[in-house]
Formats: C-alpha cells, sequence, structure tokens
C-alpha cells in the first residue's frame, strides 16, 4: 500500500504544479537543474536574507501543501496549480505525454518534482497513458492553429520578447550563463499551436489563476509575433512539407513609411519594402507601431460572396485610397484630401474574389472605412466573417500525430486522477477538491536521510533535484516550527511579496534586485533621449511606500494605470489582485511615510505654480507635460497624474533636493543652497515655491497648460488664458449647444434647446472638427474624462403637486425648460446664461473654483418675477441613490458630490421618481427676486 500511495501521489504532484506551465519556448539544457525560483536567487545573491526565509520562499513556490497540510503555516504562501479544466484545447497529446513521463528532461529546472523516479516501468508507463486520455478529453484534442508565420513576424516577435520585459525573467537566445537563474521554459514547439499561445501571453491569470506570470498589457497582434517566435521550429516542420496554403479570416496588410510617397496606387507600393507585415480582422487604420503622418498600407485578402448578384463598394478616407477586386481596379479615391467617400458597382458570382485596398495618409486626420451592399446584404463595414487571406506558412506542432480520445482510457485517467489526490491541485468542474492526505509541515523531520530533503532520496519520495543550498534553506524554515504561523512584520511581507512575484528581475529595492548586468542591455527606450538609466530603467523601489500613495500602487500594479514612463520599452506589466492585495499596505508601513499633510490650497498658490512650472519660471516644462500637452524636450512624467500618484511630503523631498532622493537624475535642483531665483513669487521662499507647485499640480485633470505648452493643433479647442465659448453639436447634448471652456481645464455644455445646464467635465475641452469635416454637423463628445451628465429634464419647472412628475422633453420638443434668450460675458469672458420660463427671468452662471483634485463647478442662479408662481423647483441632481453627506450637501450614486447654499438647501427633499431619485430644491421670492448657488464635485 505505501509503494501504491506513493506512486499515485506522484501522478498527483507531477499534474499539480506544472502541466499547464509557462507557455513558451527555449531549448531545454542538456541535465537537470535544481527548481528555478527566481525570487530565491534574487535574495540569495543580495546576501541580505536569513536562510530560513529563503527557505519560506521555496516551501510556498514548490507547493509543499500539496503532499502536506500547513493548517499552523500562515507565513507561507503557497503557489496554486494551473487550470486544467480545458487542458486538451491548450496541449498537444505528445506534450502532455512527455511531460507526464519525465518533467525534468522535459523543462529542466521546474518546479515540479518527480516522484515516479523509483516506481515500476511498466505501471507509470500505463498511468501516464490512461492520464493523457484523461487530459485530453477536457476540450481536446487541441484545435489546428488559424495563425500563420512568417520570418518578418519572427523577428517581429523576438523584438518584442527581447524589449517589453519577457527576458527579465525568462532567458534571452543565446544567454549563456546567467547570474540570476531564467525561469524555465522548455522547448515549445511540440506543446502548442500558435492560437493558444498568443491566448495565453495575453491573459496568463486564466489558465494559472495562482501562478506568477503577469499580464504584459499585449494586443492580439504583439501576442501572435511573440508566439511565432516562440514556436518558431514549427516553420521548419517537416510536416509542412506538400501542405496547401492556409485560409484563414482577416486580410494581410504591409505597412509602409519610407521612402516618402504621395499615391497609394498598387504598382508603387509593390516598389517598397514593407517596415511591418501582419493580419489585421478588417479594413482599419489600429496598426501595431503606426505613426500618425505619411505612411501607407496595402490590405490583401478575398472576399466571399454568398448570393450571386449586383454588389455596391464604398471607401472613404482621408488622405487617399484605391479598392481592386479581381485584379482589376475598381475605385480610385486617391490623393491628398479631406474625408471623402467614393463608390462603385460590380456583378460578383458565388465564391472568392481577390480583393485589395491601399491606403496613403499624407498629414492631418487618418480615416479609413470600407463598407459593401449586395443581395441579402444591407450597407456596413465589410465584416472579418467574409474576408479571408490565404497563403503564409501553417505552423504545426512537432510530432503532430492523429490522436483519438480512447474512452476506457480516459475513464481509467479519470480514476487515477481522482484516487491519486490530483483534484489537491486542480480544480476540476463537477470534482470535489480533496484534502491533503500527508503530514503537517510542522512535524515533519527536516534531517530524515531518505526523505526529500535527504542526500538518498527513497523511490517513494519526491525528488526536486535540489541543489544543497535549497536544501538547507528549506531544512532551515522547517525548524523554526511553530514561528511559521508567526505573521510578517511589514518590511518582511513585502520583500517576500516582491520576491514572490520576482518583482526584483526589473526593481530594484534596498540593494536587492534589479536588472542583472547580463540582462541590462535589454531595458532600453523606445526613443532617443538624453536621460540616462534613469529613462530606460525600471524604477527603484526603495522607499517606494513613502513615494507613492497607496491607491496608486493598487493602479499601477492591479489595473495598468498611472505609467508615467511612455518611452520605457519594458512594459510595467498588471498582476492579480489576489495574488498581492497586501503589496502597497506593507509598503506604506514598512517605509513609514512622513507626515503627509498637504500644504494649504489657495487659487493665488496653485496661480503661482503655474508660472513656475513654466517656461517663464523654473522650465518644468522643458521635460515634464502637461495633460496631453508633451514637454518641450525629453518625455519625463506628465505633472498631470503627480498628486494622483505622490505623497505630498515626498514631493517636497524631492524637489528641495532631487539628487538625494534619485541618485543620477537629470533633475536639477532649483533652490541650491537656499538660493531663490524668483523672489517675488510664492512669497520667495524655497518651502513656498515647492508649496505652490504642489498646489499647481494638485489640480490633476483641471491644471491649466504653463507658458510653453501649446495645444496640440487641429481642431481642437484648448482654453489656455481666457473661456471659449463655442456653439456646436453635441452628443448627448444636441444640435443647439453651447459648449463653454474654462482655463480652469473645467468644461460644461448648455443645451438650448430643452434649456438646461447638460454635461460638464475635466480635462481636454472639444474638437470643432464635426463643425467643419464633410458637410459638418457632426456631433462630437467631450475630449476630456471625468464627464458627468446632468438630469436630461429642464432645470427648472412649476409643479402642481410634490409628488408631480418631471417634465421630460420629447423628440424635437423645443423650450420645455423656458424660453433661451441667449447670454452676456462678464469682465473674465464668462458667460451668463438668461432664459425665461413664464414669467421668471432666470440667469445662470456656470463657473470652475479650483481645488485639489480639480476644479469643482459652481452654479450661480439669480431669478427675478414680480409674482412668482407657486410650486417652482430645481431639479439639482438625479441618480440611482442619493445620500445625505452633511447638512446641504448630498452624494449622488457614490460619485457626485452636490452642495447647495444654506437658505435653499433648508427645504431640499429627496423623492422617488419612475425608479430613480431626484433631488429638488423649492425656489422661495423675497421682493420679487431669489438667488442660490449649488457646488457640485466629482
Amino acid at each position: 500500500m505505501r509503494d501504491w500511495f506513493w506512486r499515485r501521489t506522484a501522478v498527483m504532484v507531477l499534474i499539480g504544479t506544472s502541466v499547464c506551465a509557462t507557455l513558451c519556448a527555449a531549448e531545454p539544457a542538456s541535465a537537470p537543474a535544481a527548481p528555478v525560483v527566481a525570487g530565491y536567487y534574487q535574495l540569495k545573491n543580495a546576501g541580505k536574507t536569513d536562510p530560513a526565509v529563503l527557505g519560506e520562499l521555496l516551501i510556498g513556490e514548490l507547493n509543499c501543501a500539496a503532499c502536506h497540510s500547513a493548517e499552523h503555516a500562515q507565513r507561507i504562501d503557497f503557489k496554486g496549480a494551473p487550470d486544467l479544466g480545458n487542458a486538451g484545447a491548450r496541449l498537444t497529446p505528445q506534450y502532455i505525454r512527455g511531460f507526464l513521463s519525465s518533467p525534468h528532461a522535459t523543462k529542466p529546472g521546474t518546479t515540479m518534482p518527480d516522484l515516479m523516479h523509483g516506481a515500476d516501468a511498466a505501471a507509470r508507463k500505463t498511468d501516464v497513458e490512461n492520464l493523457t486520455h484523461y487530459l485530453v478529453s477536457r476540450g481536446g484534442p487541441i484545435a489546428p492553429a488559424a495563425e500563420e508565420g512568417n520570418n518578418m513576424l519572427m523577428e517581429r516577435g523576438q523584438a518584442l520578447f527581447e524589449s517589453i520585459g519577457c527576458v527579465a525573467c525568462h532567458a534571452p537566445e543565446n544567454a549563456g550563463t546567467l547570474k540570476v537563474p531564467a525561469v524555465p521554459l522548455p522547448k515549445m514547439a511540440s506543446k502548442t499551436t500558435v492560437d493558444r499561445l498568443a491566448d495565453f501571453l495575453m491573459d496568463p491569470s486564466k489558465v494559472r489563476p495562482a501562478g506568477r506570470m503577469p499580464s504584459l498589457h499585449l494586443v492580439k497582434d504583439e501576442a501572435t509575433a511573440i508566439a511565432v517566435y516562440l514556436l518558431r521550429d514549427q516553420l521548419d516542420n517537416p510536416e509542412l512539407v506538400g501542405a496547401p496554403p492556409a485560409r484563414t479570416h482577416g486580410v494581410r496588410y504591409s505597412y509602409y513609411e519610407e521612402p516618402i510617397f504621395e499615391s497609394c496606387k498598387l504598382e508603387e507600393l509593390d516598389r517598397l519594402k514593407p517596415k511591418s507585415v501582419g493580419k489585421a480582422n478588417s479594413f482599419h487604420l489600429n496598426l501595431p507601431g503606426r505613426r500618425n503622418e505619411r505612411f501607407g498600407v496595402k490590405y490583401e485578402g478575398a472576399i466571399a460572396v454568398a448570393k450571386e448578384g449586383k454588389y455596391t463598394f464604398f471607401i472613404h478616407s482621408d488622405d487617399g485610397s484605391r479598392l481592386y477586386l479581381d485584379g482589376k481596379q475598381l475605385i480610385d479615391n486617391d490623393g491628398v484630401h479631406a474625408p471623402a467617400q467614393k463608390s462603385a458597382s460590380v456583378d460578383l458570382t458565388i465564391g472568392d474574389h481577390p480583393m485589395t485596398v491601399c491606403y496613403y495618409q499624407a498629414a492631418g486626420g487618418a480615416e479609413l472605412t470600407v463598407d459593401w451592399e449586395g443581395p441579402g446584404v444591407r450597407r456596413q463595414h465589410v465584416p472579418t466573417a467574409v474576408l479571408y487571406n490565404f497563403g503564409g506558412m501553417p505552423m504545426i506542432p512537432l510530432g503532430n500525430g492523429k490522436f483519438s480520445v480512447d474512452p476506457d482510457k480516459a475513464a481509467a485517467g479519470e480514476k487515477v486522477f481522482r484516487g491519486a489526490g490530483c483534484i489537491a491541485c486542480h480544480a476540476l468542474p463537477g470534482v470535489q477538491h480533496a484534502a491533503s492526505p500527508g503530514k503537517s509541515l510542522l512535524s515533519l523531520n527536516p534531517d530524515a536521510p531518505h526523505g526529500c530533503l535527504g542526500d538518498q532520496i527513497a523511490a517513494a519520495a519526491p525528488n526536486y533535484d535540489l541543489s544543497p543550498d535549497q536544501k538547507l534553506a528549506i531544512k532551515a524554515a522547517l525548524k523554526k516550527g511553530n514561528e511559521l504561523d508567526k505573521p510578517r512584520e511589514a518590511r518582511e511581507q513585502a520583500t517576500h511579496l516582491l520576491a514572490e512575484m520576482n518583482c526584483y528581475a526589473c526593481h530594484q529595492r534596498d540593494g536587492i534586485g534589479g536588472p542583472a548586468p547580463d540582462r541590462e542591455k535589454y531595458f532600453v527606450m523606445s526613443g532617443v533621449f538624453d536621460m540616462g538609466d534613469e529613462g530606460r530603467l525600471p524604477p527603484r523601489l526603495s522607499g517606494v511606500g513613502e513615494k507613492l500613495k497607496a491607491t496608486a500602487i493598487d493602479q499601477i500594479v492591479f489595473e495598468g494605470k498611472l505609467h508615467v514612463r511612455p518611452v520605457l520599452a519594458t512594459c510595467m506589466p498588471r498582476f492579480s489582485r489576489d495574488r498581492l492585495s497586501g503589496l502597497a499596505q506593507s509598503l506604506a508601513s514598512a517605509d513609514g511615510p512622513a507626515d503627509d499633510v498637504s500644504p494649504k490650497f489657495s487659487e493665488i498658490s496653485a496661480h503661482d505654480g503655474r508660472q513656475l512650472a513654466g517656461t517663464k519660471g523654473l522650465g518644468c516644462v522643458n521635460c515634464h507635460g502637461v495633460g496631453d500637452a508633451r514637454s518641450l524636450g525629453m518625455p519625463a512624467p506628465n505633472l498631470s497624474t503627480a498628486s494622483e500618484r505622490l505623497r505630498p511630503a515626498w514631493f517636497h523631498k524631492l524637489l528641495a533636493n532631487p539628487l538625494a532622493i534619485n541618485p543620477g537624475t537629470r533633475m536639477p535642483a532649483f533652490w541650491d543652497k537656499g538660493d531663490v531665483t524668483f523672489k517675488t513669487v510664492a512669497g520667495g521662499t524655497s518651502n513656498g515655491q515647492i508649496d505652490a507647485l504642489w498646489n499647481y499640480v494638485s489640480l490633476g485633470k483641471s491644471m491649466p497648460l504653463p507658458a510653453g505648452l501649446a495645444p496640440t493643433g487641429g481642431y481642437e479647442l484648448v482654453p489656455t488664458d481666457e473661456p471659449i465659448v463655442h456653439r456646436t453639436f453635441m452628443a448627448d447634448v444636441g444640435p443647439r449647444a453651447i459648449a463653454v471652456g474654462f482655463p480652469e481645464m473645467l468644461h460644461v455644455a448648455f443645451d438650448a434647446n430643452t434649456v438646461r445646464l447638460a454635461k460638464a467635465w475635466r480635462g481636454r475641452f472639444f474638437d470643432a472638427r464635426g463643425m467643419w469635416d464633410g458637410r459638418g454637423g457632426q456631433a462630437l463628445a467631450p475630449l476630456g474624462t471625468d464627464v458627468i451628465n446632468l438630469p436630461a429634464g429642464p432645470s427648472f419647472a412649476v409643479l402642481a403637486s410634490n409628488d408631480a412628475p418631471w417634465p421630460l422633453p420629447r423628440a424635437n420638443e423645443r423650450n420645455l425648460g423656458g424660453r433661451f434668450k441667449g447670454y452676456a460675458l462678464d469682465k473674465q469672458d464668462r458667460p451668463i446664461f438668461r432664459y425665461v420660463l413664464n414669467d421668471i427671468t432666470i440667469e445662470e452662471q456656470p463657473l470652475p473654483e479650483l481645488k485639489t483634485g480639480g476644479a469643482a463647478l459652481i452654479r450661480k442662479f439669480h431669478l427675478t418675477d414680480k409674482q412668482p408662481p407657486q410650486g417652482l423647483y430645481f431639479l439639482a441632481a438625479s441618480g440611482g441613490k442619493i445620500d445625505v453627506k452633511s447638512p446641504g450637501e448630498w452624494i449622488v450614486d457614490a460619485r457626485l458630490t452636490v452642495h447647495i447654499s444654506a437658505d435653499a438647501a433648508a427645504k431640499a427633499v429627496v423623492r422617488d421618481a419612475a425608479g430613480t431619485k431626484q433631488l429638488l430644491v423649492p425656489v422661495e421670492f423675497k421682493n420679487g427676486e431669489a438667488s442660490f448657488d449649488v457646488e457640485m464635485n466629482w
């Protein structure tokens, strides 16, 4: 029974940690290697970590809890197993069989133990074969690849693999001996297909929810290119000899940049060498690596016609385009021009018709759409479903052969899977999780001579091929006994988490990690800038808990937001929140942020900060951009997110002495030895000026552009020093919209049809292109973010009773909220809207008020009527939920704060109205007048 238990457990653990290991490709070494836990080597090489702490990391990463209970070892974070629920759809039968038979030979350095090293060969072979059939039955056999490869795609994949961050953990090609061993990448040409590998690379957590591989924010084209590179041996697969060309959905494209050309004739493009090639699902310009001007694209494929008849094709472009069908030019829309459309009709038979679309972009807007209509087809963009491309090199896994699941073997494999306890690691639908059968970790004898840590491992014990130093570390951890149940202090926990997820591969913290010399050359910038290592290498994490707000760390690590180094080619990954949920708090507690109180805010101080940031001040804009306006020189972090990311105390320390905080930085010390250049700004002191700069950046998306930065150009309207009032068509507002842009980067839109303030937003203002392109009249949305929509009905209404419904506009109805009487401008050119409801004259002025975090919207109202009516109400807000925050202040949908001036707020009510909540303010007149203010913040 003992031998049978260990043989069954061997299969369990064998599957439990690595059947769905990292789907990447590199030649395995000729000899087995010790398990590679990258974070262990990072800590060990630094020489600062106690061996017992190293052992804790190994116990977790080797998933010892698969065999041993760990109810009193909360310090250990066990690495879970991959999801085998759909294993057969991802993995080839030959790979599953090979890996189950000999994990260390298939993947040297794997954390998978060999538990069958002493088992009977015949029984092992039978179990492996049955398990292979069972796992293949889970969604398999794997489908043939729909994607193909070519040398240019392979080269692009290699360039991405070596630049975006893959080589921080994995070995680059021909790397030799590395200081920190690479996370093993088995030879994958026999393991999977391009399609499945690309799917994995785009979202590793789907296959490995407890794994360490993060998302690198890849789009499909990038993931496919990397997959082609990693599976490049499939391009030379002997099985490809005599294989027919692949027929797959979509079109092939060739992208051109040089030399400069001014036509998209097919013969002109064919004389050029493309900069890149790839596949697109349709005719669009969302191509990887595309620049904004002076480029051309050729799309090639075939369109599948299901019904014979006359078809009309439409091509709309800015600048030139041509459409070729069945080898002949059908539409010529070439030349440098504004958006324009041309069409042509042709009779087509059932079947595939070769189709080529050529496009050329000179400058300005870049647009391309291709539509069609015909028998049974209404006009629409030509869809992916009818587009095909032919040729390319099919990619077939090596050793691929016919495989049919044997139901009897699969049933036997399921019994092994259940009976051996594989389910202790792997969750499968309909299969109950099993408890670990072995002794608890705390009761083990780490010095047992024939155990998995012994010098002579018994045939029934697991063989990890542990190195001597790894064995010593694990023994040291196990000998701590009950201390394994003691929670870590914050600094210990931060170090452990960073090692566990191998963050040290890119980042240095407290002398540990950072790009090793043998990998450092792969950390590059995407452009040529004189920024030194500060612009090339990922930032150091020493003291990062004092530097970054916890909310910012969460957004950076888990949400892929607040990335501020756009020219760093290496990508900051996105990790699973489940794996690193306590990282931000651990870093904050470990680094002990100093007094984090922001300086007192005032508009004068923020104005001084704006002056200091511009070219008439300290010249921060020479390196830093603001909002969507780029810097004048190198692309240092954008100032608009500074207050969202940084703690104010750290910001003050950085500006006071940049080199002390960030050694090697290009940032100058503006107040060296206390000297102040601008003695009349912000009190003429360094502290006052640093506070002013913080108050300026604290406006975030409401930061007005400082001197030196210009609008992006084109049709975009940018209120720099004075408001802009723009009458236009606007989406969700109407054809009589009046958009008002304020320099404080808070903007509003007034609906002169319904007569109401309809929308407010922060950031960029508005694009006037809709009034000028083509025939005009395009209803565009605001350019900025943080948009709020005000209630759809009028702002004021006379109600017959307190529970009477609020009036809502019908289609094409005008003047529901009164008769619009235009607007006047105050001394600062800010509009005051005037309208008359019944005999009530209403003046409404929307104004921005600068505050930390961005501008608030102040709505000032003044109403006059000699005989005011009874039952006049103002609709302040509506939403799914409205709660009282404080007297006179309400929270709408947990986002918008509405504050109403005291007299008006006293009688405001929240009522139910057709499934929503409404905040109503009764309007009371005194001597024929009424005035009140409403502040809105979000």
